[in-house]
């Protein structure tokens, strides 16, 4: 079973709405052709404005122009645009209805709630350096009122997603019959452990090299003299990743290891050491080898917690996506179906220099049009031989 596939929590496509900082440029050059458009969408009578999708639209485009060199006049790219601008809609329209939703259910983001997200933000993103947020916001032309905003929406869609999930329940029998369908999944191989000494040589340096198997020919000479390995690795080893812990690799699998240290670790039986040194790309190692661990499916009780982790992730999803839908089902929304067609192919328009949209906004998130979901708070963000 794979890890737990959400990553740390980012801002949504929220944070990317900066009502009226982009829509003069927006709505020039190849989308001067939506400029009449009076409304993107509307939401129970609640208008979504040309200027704002637009923004987010023109947003967008940059950063897959930037990181993936898109040009949107061209076949693949228009195709691309439509796709991205229907999501970008979709998303737009599905944060609409759920505040509208967070009203009609009474909630609200509170002073004291707000000061505390805002001071973990300022934290976890700017090392508790206030003057560097505002320099960002000053910086893509975004206010501080604009900010305020976007991040109590995002506060107030975060307890909207926990009051539609909070009713959720795991039982016993959910995760026996997860576990009885994905026992391929909690297969492990037989595991090793190992320890080593590491005098690091680059193999193309012919007097490094030999400069280094002298001095491990000297530390293995100790350990065969019955010098204690571990304090050994302590003292010598040039592994700062293991070198504390006396030289311990943990567990591993074969195909972890780079094959000339595999190969090694795997010959010797529990508590003995490489005879000879083994050199790597890394350097000469002296190895010991630890425990075995045998192979086999692992049981119930070992992989519970992460089974119950995963099928509460599925089932939040699934319960807020029903949730989501039952409301638009039951909600009046009219799209402006022209405003998501791809524009006449013409030469792509940008904001001016230093205009939102040039630059990385702060708390932006990984990808625009994502489908809508209340955001996380921001959150801060191996050795293998």
């Amino acid at each position: 079973m794979g890890k737990d596939s959400r990553k740390g929590p980012q801002l949504m496509l929220a944070a990317l709405i900066t009502t009226a900082v982009v829509g003069g440029a927006a709505a020039t050059g190849s989308y001067i052709w939506a400029s009449q458009n009076a409304y993107a969408a509307k939401v129970n009578g609640e208008v979504i404005p040309t200027t704002e999708y637009l923004s987010i639209v023109e947003r967008a485009k940059k950063q897959y122009a930037g990181q993936m060199g898109m040009d949107f006049n061209s076949e693949q790219g228009r195709t691309m645009l439509e796709s991205l601008q229907k999501n970008i809609m979709n998303s737009l329209v599905d944060m609409t209805l759920m505040k509208q939703k967070a009203k009609e259910m009474n909630l609200s983001v509170t002073p004291d709630e707000y000061e505390a997200r805002h001071k973990e933000f300022l934290r976890s993103r700017y090392q508790g350096n206030a003057q560097a947020l505002e320099e960002d916001l000053k910086k893509n032309r975004i206010t501080k009122a604009e900010f305020e905003k976007q991040f109590r929406d995002q506060i107030l869609l975060q307890k909207l997603y926990q009051k539609v999930i909070t009713d959720i329940k795991i039982s016993d029998k959910d995760l026996e019959e997860f576990y009885n369908k994905n026992k391929d999944k909690f297969v492990v191989p037989e595991q090793i452990n190992a320890k080593h000494i590491l005098i690091k040589a680059d193999e193309g340096n012919a007097a490094e090299v030999k400069k280094a198997r002298a001095t491990i020919d000297g530390l293995l000479a100790q350990v065969k003299g019955g010098a204690n390995f571990e304090e050994l690795a302590k003292k010598h080893s040039q592994d700062d990743g293991s070198k504390p812990s006396g030289g311990d690799l943990g567990n591993f699998t074969k195909g972890q290891m780079v094959p000339q240290f595999e190969e090694a670790a795997w010959k010797l039986k529990p508590g003995e050491v490489t005879p000879t040194p083994i050199q790597t790309k890394f350097g000469w190692h002296i190895i010991k080898r630890g425990p075995t661990t045998p192979g086999g499916t692992r049981k119930l009780e070992e992989v519970k917690d992460m089974i119950k982790a995963q099928i509460q992730q599925d089932k939040e999803r699934t319960t807020f996506e029903a949730w989501l839908k039952k409301a638009k089902d039951g909600s009046q929304i009219n799209v402006n179906e022209e405003m998501t067609k791809a524009p006449p192919a013409t030469a792509a328009a940008s904001p001016p220099a230093g205009a939102p949209g040039s630059e990385a906004q702060p708390g932006q998130p990984a990808q625009p049009g994502a489908p809508a979901q209340p955001p996380s708070q921001p959150q801060d963000d191996g050795h293998g031989h």
